[in-house]
């Protein structure tokens, strides 16, 4: 019993600096859930149906791929912004930094809400396509 109870402070005490990394990217540890629940995805599955059959790791190439559909979508649209309307870009690069800054906080957060939203429905969308 003491030998598992060192072995559990070792790992605490090693799992202590990430700790600190998971409180400023919070959302990394919603991957970290989401890979543990996919691990152990497969034990609930038959617990529940015996004849279930699961997926294996190439599910998250579609994901992946998802992704970089979106950053490759991105530079395009860029490009054809600078390209097309350049004072978007002269706007988006240099001004728009202090004119959210200056808007009322509602206004702030019904625009984060927006984008955060539009982003998971593009990658959501990629992903359903691919």
């Amino acid at each position: 019993m003491k030998n598992i109870m060192q072995w559990l402070q070792t790992i605490l005490e090693k799992l202590k600096p990430l700790c600190g990394y998971f409180k400023v990217w919070r959302e990394l540890s919603s991957l970290a859930v989401g890979l543990i629940l996919w691990m152990h995805s497969a034990v609930f599955l038959r617990w529940i149906d015996p004849t279930a059959g699961t997926y294996d790791a190439g599910i998250f190439q579609v994901y992946l791929f998802a992704i970089i559909g979106i950053f490759i979508l991105h530079g395009i649209v860029r490009i054809l912004m600078k390209l097309i309307w350049p004072t978007s870009e002269e706007y988006l690069d240099n001004h728009f930094r202090n004119d959210f800054k200056t808007i009322t906080p509602w206004q702030k957060l019904k625009l984060s809400t927006f984008i955060f939203f539009a982003f998971l429905f593009a990658v959501a969308l990629l992903a359903r396509t691919l």
